[in-house]
């Protein structure tokens, strides 16, 4: 069991059919369930993979039934044990072309829109930083499949690829259609993970690569019929992707 600094682990919870998140209070990530086989989306910090043996539990599922690893994007919070995994469990790790750089190599971030040092303000800002450093450091996942906008993934799930720009380059979101989800990345947070303010937003301006081009890219989620919508920090949403938008545009970059 790792050290949880600031944080409070999330136990297994099904937030939809065969939809299962873990992580902490201040991370998450998932795994979906489909004919007996799994796919992981995105890896949380290495510290994570602690939690997936009770993930799959929860499913009726074990290691051997795990078939792949789906990531949003590929900042250290969500590659954290994909290379762990992926020597462990021999399973392909997936993300889109526009990140694989960032994900094989971690030197490939480009420009910050603004810089950390305001945020440093926030309480919640140094729950994270004291969480991530106790977390263990994320290792380049040294081999990937690429992918581009509007694949359907051939892992279980069976996710629709969209393709949403902003916060990284190749950032995405998957619509697991059979599960009625969205996995939203760092496209919208339900925390704010700098601030701590609840409620759909844009992720801080500090960790984005462009919050223009991400209020942009929330057109192509704003009509997906999705009951619940799952994100890299913060609750789940359950009020429709149409009003996650809505509420925020409303807010605006933080």
């Amino acid at each position: 069991m790792f050290a949880l600094v600031f944080a409070r682990e999330t136990p297994p919870t099904q937030v939809a059919d065969r939809f299962v998140r873990l992580g902490t209070s201040l991370c998450n990530f998932y795994l979906v369930e489909d004919g007996g086989r799994v796919t992981i989306v995105d890896t949380g910090v290495p510290a994570y993979y602690a939690q997936l043996d009770r993930g799959l539990e929860a499913l009726g599922r074990g290691r051997g039934d795990v078939d792949a690893i789906v990531l949003t994007h590929g900042h250290s919070d969500h590659i954290g044990f994909a290379e762990q995994a992926r020597g462990e469990l021999g399973v392909p790790v997936y993300v889109h072309r526009d990140d694989e750089n960032l994900t094989t190599t971690g030197k490939a971030f480009g420009k910050r829109e603004a810089p950390m040092l305001p945020y440093l303000r926030y309480p919640q800002a140094w729950k994270l930083l004291a969480h991530f450093s106790t977390a263990g450091l994320p290792k380049p996942v040294h081999e990937v499949r690429t992918f581009a906008d509007g694949d359907t993934l051939d892992v279980p799930g069976r996710p629709r690829v969209i393709h949403t720009p902003g916060h990284t380059a190749g950032h995405v979101v998957f619509h697991f259609e059979s599960q009625g989800v969205l996995a939203l990345g760092d496209l919208l947070c339900t925390l704010n993970p700098l601030t701590g303010r609840r409620g759909p937003q844009l992720l801080p301006r500090a960790l984005n690569n462009s919050s223009g081009t991400m209020l942009d890219s929330l057109s192509k989620i704003e009509g997906v019929d999705a009951a619940v919508l799952a994100f890299g920090h913060g609750e789940p949403w359950t009020g429709g992707a149409a009003d996650a938008v809505r509420r925020a545009r409303e807010v605006g970059p933080t």
